[in-house]
C-alpha cells in the first residue's frame, strides 16, 4: 500500500503537467499574433502619414509652380501693356479720338485688360536742374518741401548746387567731395550737369521719400482739381515731378500700373526727339504699397470724366 501510494502521488503531477502545455502554447501563440497584428496595424499607419506628407508636398510644390507661372504671365502682360501705351504716345499727335488725358491731366486706359493709370506731359512746365538758375531751384524745392521744413529745404537745394557746379567749394548748407566721404559714402559730387533723373538720388538729403513722395496723393490731387476750384495751383511734393534735366519739347509719360492686392508699380518713362522721331532715353520705377486700395481713384476719375463729357456737350 505505501507503494502504490508513493507512486500515484509522482504521477499526478505529470499528468497535469501534460494536460498544461497546449493550452499555454495556445497562449503564446495568440500572444505572438496580437502583437504582430499590432505591428502591421502600426507600419499602415506610418504609411499613411508617409504618403500624406509627400502627397502634401507635391500639391504644395505645384501650386507654387502654379502661382509662379500666374505672376509671370501677369508681370508679362503688364509690361506689354505699358510697351503699348509708350507706343501709343511716340507721335506727336495726340492718339485719342475724344481728348482724354490731352490736358495733361490723369486718365485710365485699358490694354489687353490690363488696367493702367496714365499721364502725358511736357517737361516745359518743370524747372530744369541743369539749366535753372541758383534761385530759381531754391525757390522751387521750398515751395516742393512746405514751410514747415525750410532748413531742410535750404540744405537740399544747396547740396543739388553744389552736385552740378564745377567747383568745389560748399555753400552754407550744401556738401562737396569731403562731406560725402565723411558720410562714408563712395561716391562724390559730379561737377557738372545731371546726366539722368535717378542722379538725383545721389545728392545728399535727397531721399527716396523727397524724390517719389506718394504717386497715389499725386493722382488725387490731380483729378480733385478737376471739380474743385481754387486759385492757388497744387505744387507736387515729389522732387522728381518738380524738376527734369530734359529739354521742354521732350515728353513725359507717368504710369501707374496696379498690381496683385495693393501693390503698384509707379513709371516716369521720357521721350525726347532723335533723328526727327520720339525715343525713350530715360525711365524711372518705383514700388509701392495702396493701403487703402484704388478704389477713391477709380471714383474721382469717373467723377472727372463725367465733368469734362457734360462741359464739351456745352461747348
Amino acid at each position: 500500500m505505501d507503494f502504490s501510494y508513493r507512486h500515484s502521488t509522482v504521477n499526478k503531477p505529470c499528468r497535469r503537467s501534460v494536460t498544461l502545455k497546449p493550452v499555454c502554447r495556445r497562449r503564446r501563440a495568440e500572444d505572438r499574433g496580437q502583437r504582430t497584428e499590432g505591428s502591421v496595424l502600426v507600419m499602415i499607419l506610418w504609411m499613411l502619414v508617409l504618403i500624406s506628407f509627400l502627397a502634401g508636398q507635391y500639391l504644395a510644390h505645384n501650386r507654387e509652380k502654379a502661382d509662379i507661372a500666374q505672376n509671370a504671365w501677369a508681370a508679362f502682360r503688364q509690361r506689354q501693356a505699358v510697351s503699348s501705351v509708350v507706343q501709343l504716345f511716340s507721335t506727336d499727335a495726340w492718339p485719342l479720338s475724344d481728348g482724354t488725358g490731352a490736358d495733361g491731366r490723369w486718365f485710365r486706359l485699358f490694354p489687353d485688360d490690363t488696367p493702367l493709370w496714365v499721364r502725358v506731359d511736357k517737361e516745359s512746365q518743370r524747372v530744369n536742374l541743369n539749366t535753372a538758375a541758383d534761385g530759381e531751384i531754391k525757390q522751387k524745392t521750398a515751395l516742393m518741401m512746405g514751410d514747415n521744413f525750410q532748413r531742410e529745404a535750404d540744405a537740399v537745394s544747396d547740396c543739388i548746387l553744389d552736385w552740378r557746379d564745377t567747383d568745389s567749394l560748399t555753400r552754407m548748407q550744401g556738401a562737396e567731395e569731403k562731406d560725402y566721404k565723411a558720410r562714408g559714402l563712395t561716391y562724390r559730387p559730379a561737377n557738372g550737369p545731371f546726366n539722368v533723373m535717378s542722379e538725383l538720388l545721389l545728392v545728399m538729403g535727397v531721399t527716396p521719400d523727397r524724390f517719389w513722395a506718394d504717386p497715389l496723393e499725386l493722382i488725387e490731387t490731380d483729378l480733385s482739381s478737376f471739380y474743385i476750384q481754387s486759385e492757388e495751383k497744387k505744387v507736387p511734393k515729389a522732387l522728381s515731378e518738380g524738376f527734369t534735366i530734359y529739354a521742354g519739347g521732350s515728353k513725359r509719360i507717368s504710369l501707374l500700373v496696379p498690381g496683385s492686392e495693393k501693390g503698384y508699380l509707379y513709371m516716369n518713362i521720357f521721350m525726347a526727339k532723335e533723328s526727327g522721331r520720339l525715343a525713350v532715353v530715360d525711365s524711372l520705377q518705383f514700388m509701392g504699397v495702396a493701403e487703402a486700395g484704388f478704389d477713391r481713384l477709380i471714383e474721382l476719375e469717373s467723377e472727372a470724366r463725367g465733368l469734362g463729357a457734360r462741359e464739351k456737350k456745352r461747348s
